[in-house]
């Protein structure tokens, strides 16, 4: 699958976090009130919607993102790495006298799990204002991809704006909108915008937390808070993925994994960045779903995604 050619390509704006990622890789997790030596550490670039436009970049993408960096120790870091990956982040504020977020992250090389310590004190939100100060009147973006976080009030306006510019435009200039509702504890709120956006990414902690067993019957009841048309696409770890169109039928996926699991994380954003990428290519929801879970298959395979570029 192959993007448009440079100069040609419309964005692809991934909106939420970017953090410091510090990677602890051990043989075997550690028990408590020990000494262990670690295999490896690493920094990376970390945050959701900052994985996610990570893969549609190395996808091949026209990619940006778009949220809060701090003035701290780390902004260089942070910024050089988007430059890295050749990810715009022209509109992203930022706050002096605030922190940035950092995760902590222990990575069991014998299993391949990842178990996240997160850190994030004070650095503000993206807020309306930010986002009112991109251009989405002039057709620089054909996809905007929401990290559903605590600023739901903010994002519903973000949401709501984007009606208001579809509803205005021609099918040209229209924006495919789509919402992570990757964390229980916010599903009670993110439940109110899910009729706002194209396409819902909801994770299987958030179905099983709302008494969901299996992926089908997650999907098939979640779809029905979307809007006409809307979309529910719920990855189910090494068990695939479901998706459902609302009024659709539903579509399912095996898992594709690899023959040695190295690295999980972010797995779950380079599902949702590679989906986003097939569905912005123009292919159904079949063979996004499927092409998705591929994707996320082969980065639990590698350490990092910078392999996904083969």
């Amino acid at each position: 699958m192959e993007g448009c050619k440079a100069g040609t390509q419309k964005k692809v704006l991934s909106i939420g976090l970017v953090c410091l990622d510090i990677i602890k890789v051990v043989s075997d997790f550690p028990r408590e009130d020990t000494d262990q030596r670690c295999l490896d550490c690493l920094w990376r670039r970390g945050g959701n919607a900052s994985n996610s436009a990570s893969v549609l970049s190395l996808l091949g993408a026209s990619s940006e993102f778009l949220g809060s960096f701090s003035a701290g120790p780390y902004l260089q870091f942070l910024q050089s790495d988007f430059k890295e990956y050749g990810i715009s982040i022209t509109h992203c504020p930022i706050y002096t006298e605030t922190d940035s977020p950092v995760s902590v992250v222990i990575v069991n090389r014998k299993s391949g799990s990842r178990t996240i310590l997160h850190t994030n004190k004070n650095l503000r939100e993206l807020c309306f204002e930010d986002f009112k100060k991109i251009n989405v009147k002039d057709a620089y973006y054909s996809w905007i991809h929401f990290e559903g976080r605590s600023n739901v009030s903010e994002i519903k306006k973000m949401l709501l704006y984007l009606r208001e510019h579809n509803d205005a435009s021609n099918e040209s200039n229209h924006i495919t909108t789509s919402l992570e509702v990757e964390k229980p504890e916010r599903y009670s709120e993110l439940r109110g915008l899910m009729d706002l956006a194209d396409y819902i990414f909801v994770s299987k902690e958030v179905a099983q937390s709302l008494g969901y067993c299996e992926m089908k019957l997650a999907v098939n009841e979640l779809v029905e808070n979307c809007r006409q048309g809307g979309t529910v696409i719920c990855p189910w770890g090494d068990c695939g993925a479901a998706a459902k169109r609302k009024c659709g039928t539903l579509i399912i996926s095996p898992a594709f994994p690899p023959e040695e699991v190295i690295d999980t994380l972010g797995a779950g954003d380079t599902f949702i960045g590679a989906a986003v990428f097939a569905l912005n290519q123009g292919e159904n929801l079949q063979e996004s779903v499927k092409f998705a879970c591929k994707v996320a298959g082969a980065k639990c395979g590698i350490m990092g995604n910078q392999g996904l570029r083969e």
